[in-house]
């Protein structure tokens, strides 16, 4: 047994020295072939100095791989492997440099060059380096650890799947590395058994076909003419051919003559391989083999035939393919990733470059699909995702390209639109029509019925100076564009664009600072009783004083703290500075008896969070506000995502005590179905209604309807914007409860209210002529 293990142990480093050339060699075309693809981009002296290195390591290995090939007693077994396994180490921590040194994080080229280089030289070693496992592990978790760690710093959604898969590749090869070095150890234990066979004659017939037939490798047998002599059990269940048709088969004869350089290499006493696509005879079966030949002989050396080692690697390969393809195509809507689009989009940039044709792209993001994701769970938003994808592919030509950038945005691709710009837009118009037909149809998923529209943004390209991701940018700046607009809209992209976007920027940045630079001011804006002229109530207002724009208009910064996530925080704020201001007029001012209560405008997001009712309730304790005097302004919007976890939070909040109003009343769909399902206490009649009183005789009839509908359930009215004597006329003699507007008040800082307050008559001279 001790003899067996020394001449196994001697011939796995033969093979890996064998194999040692070859892999040297290619390690350097690769190293070549990559600094070609990164020189333009990266530090070239860094890039020298490493393939320098990489070539020098290389060529020595080469010459190591030589000098035992030409005298291997020249040094122990021992030591021949020490000197093998040192070179490589060296070799593989050269290799591991680019992905830190060279991994750019802006351009997916270099990414994907410095990817397919590492996926094909960790895939190669599998051949060079599984007779010797340990060795091999080193190897690969050396080589590709690195790129795994790059892939995970990017924190991308795309990069860090990537990380995944190269770790999964990772682990596939340690495994594929194990079958085949426990393969060497079989064929080994065969060959030895044969060899003993024939010089012996000790082992009988029956105990070598034994082993012969249930080698875990296929084995077949042939002799000088290309016939098959034998074959094993292994080979015939993978073919799926019968033993009797393989037998005496003239291998001339098969179909597929890619495997044949191999064979007769082995009986021109060569060692042959292949590694590679195979279609079988008898059943025309697409499969992949590896496969090694090496040639018989007789006792006077003479070959007499060859033994084919084949091995079926289907399953391996279709793996390979299937991470390539992971690396390019969306995993969950199996569309191009962003990577294949920037491809495509680069492809059709050097079209127009040649040719002139315009194309266009399409930048699709859904409108409030966070909230479906939020209140329906994440299973329901990636099947929307997956109808989404099915329903774009079904409306585009074969030629465009539907992709997948991530979260709900989706980019449609389409080539050669038109030799004239007005063409191709009218081209690309009609498309996003069709997209938002498509999408208007409903779609039910797990028994909820989705309403899904889109906002789009067009860019076209007839420019030479663009690339992708220009392209892109553009789009996505006309797609926000189309969001500001009113969403559900489509909007070509403009330079102007450009400017708004910049200015957006500002304002966020601007936004993030303004807490901590106290740029941020509550103002309060008079609630006043019809009846007595008495401010009874005030409703917060934000106001932002920006130390680098000066003031700013709520209609331009709100929503740009919406979007940004900004509201959140900026509506703590608001929110604790209101109470904190109401309880201080309440303990300080005179004229404060008649107050009731604060009212404050709460967003989407705000409502939508988990600790949205723990939020105000230790806002309430921190600045002692007793809850009744406390008004949540709530708008339609908040109330259509999710009626039921909507009514479930205000009816804890009205559990409290705090009142509820539905802001901006009768602008919204389904105003009147809310008011029988949620407990509210006021209702608040728009601007825009009372502004044309007088004027419009609808906004009158309609002012009558929204009052008569308080009566019927018991709300309390506000009517917002009153701003004439003949606006407050006709909303007093309709028996209209409270007001706000300029008719008493503009919004003011929390002392000039309190003047308000003080002032005895308060609003009430004015209302008195009334």
């Amino acid at each position: 047994m001790l003899n067996f293990t020394q001449m196994f142990y001697t011939q796995l480093v033969d093979i890996a020295y064998k194999q040692l050339k070859f892999s040297s060699f290619a390690s350097i075309i690769n190293a070549a072939v990559l600094s070609f693809i990164l020189y333009p981009y990266v530090n070239g002296v860094y890039l020298g100095l490493w393939f320098e290195f990489v070539f020098a390591i290389s060529l020595y290995r080469y010459f190591m791989a030589k000098s035992y090939q030409n005298n291997p007693q020249k040094h122990s077994v021992q030591k021949w492997k020490k000197r093998f396994v040192e070179t490589l180490i060296i070799a593989t921590l050269l290799w591991a440099v680019p992905p830190f040194l060279f991994f750019m994080e802006d351009n997916y080229m270099v990414q994907a060059a410095i990817i397919i280089v590492y996926a094909g030289l960790s895939a190669g070693a599998i051949s060079s380096l599984s007779s010797l496992t340990k060795t091999l592990h080193i190897f690969l978790v050396l080589f590709l650890l690195p790129l795994i760690i790059v892939l995970f710093l990017q924190q991308t959604q795309l990069h860090t799947a990537m990380a995944f898969l190269v770790s999964l590749y990772l682990g596939l090869l340690i495994v594929i590395g194990n079958k085949f070095h426990q393969n060497y150890k079989e064929i080994f234990k065969i060959s030895m058994m044969y060899e003993h066979e024939k010089e012996k004659f000790s082992v009988s017939k029956e105990r070598f076909e034994i082993i012969f037939q249930g080698a875990p490798v296929g084995f077949v047998f042939y002799d000088k003419n290309l016939v098959i002599r034998e074959v094993n059990q292994k080979l015939v269940d993978f073919l799926e051919a019968p033993r009797e048709f393989l037998i005496g088969l003239d291998l001339h004869s098969i179909p597929d003559q890619r495997i044949i350089p191999a064979l007769k290499n082995a009986l021109a006493n060569k060692n042959g391989t292949y590694d590679g696509k195979y279609i079988t005879k008898y059943k025309n079966k697409d499969m992949f083999i590896s496969m090694q030949t090496s040639p018989i002989r007789d006792n006077t050396g003479k070959v007499i035939g060859a033994i084919g080692i084949v091995n079926d690697i289907t399953e391996k390969m279709q793996d390979q393919k299937k991470i390539e393809r992971q690396a390019k195509y969306d995993i969950l809507t199996d569309i191009p990733n962003r990577l294949t689009l920037n491809e495509q989009i680069e492809h059709e940039i050097i079209r127009y470059k040649r040719h002139r044709i315009i194309f266009a792209v399409l930048f699709l993001d859904l409108d409030h699909f966070k909230n479906i994701n939020d209140s329906l769970g994440h299973a329901i938003g990636d099947k929307l995702l997956i109808e989404i994808a099915h329903r774009l592919r079904e409306i585009i030509r074969d030629e465009d390209i539907v992709a997948r950038l991530g979260g709900d945005e989706f980019v449609i691709l389409l080539p050669d639109l038109s030799l004239e710009q007005k063409s191709a837009a009218n081209k690309a118009e009609h498309v996003s029509k069709k997209i938002y037909e498509s999408l208007a149809k409903p779609i039910i998923l797990d028994g909820h019925t989705l309403n899904i529209s889109t906002s789009i943004g067009i860019t076209l390209v007839n420019s030479e100076n663009n690339n992708a991701d220009d392209i892109l940018k553009h789009a996505d700046i006309a797609m926000y564009q189309a969001k500001k607009d009113g969403r559900g809209v489509s909007r070509f992209y403009q330079q102007q664009m450009d400017i708004w976007i910049k200015r957006r920027l500002e304002l966020e940045n601007g936004l993030r600072d303004s807490l901590f630079n106290g740029e941020l001011q509550v103002y309060f804006q008079p609630i006043v009783e019809f009846k007595s002229g008495k401010i009874i109530g005030a409703e917060a207002l934000l106001r932002w004083n920006s130390n680098e724009f000066g003031p700013v208009s709520p209609e331009e910064f709100i929503p740009v703290a919406e979007e940004s996530g900004l509201i959140v925080q900026i509506g703590d704020f608001v929110m604790t500075k209101a109470f904190e201001q109401f309880v201080k007029w309440k303990k300080e001012s005179k004229g404060a008896e008649s107050l009731q209560k604060i009212a404050i405008n709460i967003s989407v997001r705000q409502f939508n969070r988990i600790d949205f009712i723990a939020n105000i309730k230790r806002s309430i304790e921190a600045t002692t506000i007793a809850p009744e005097n406390v008004e949540i302004e709530i708008v339609e919007s908040i109330i259509i995502d999710d009626v039921k976890i909507a009514k479930e939070k205000m009816q804890e909040l009205r559990s409290l005590g705090i009142k509820l109003s539905i802001d901006d009343f009768g602008t919204g769909y389904s105003s009147l179905s809310y008011l029988k399902q949620l407990p509210f206490t006021t209702l608040k009649i728009d601007k825009s209604f009372v502004k044309d009183i007088n004027i419009d005789v609808e906004d009158n009839e309609l002012i009558e309807t929204i009052l008569n509908i308080a009566k019927r359930f018991k709300l309390e009215v506000v009517a917002e914007g009153v701003e004439t004597y003949e606006q407050s006329l006709f909303l007093s003699e309709k028996e209209c409860d409270f007001f706000q507007g300029y008719y008493c008040s503009k919004a003011v800082n929390g002392e000039e209210f309190t003047k308000l307050l003080n002032n005895k008559e308060g609003c009430f001279t004015t209302i008195k002529k009334v």
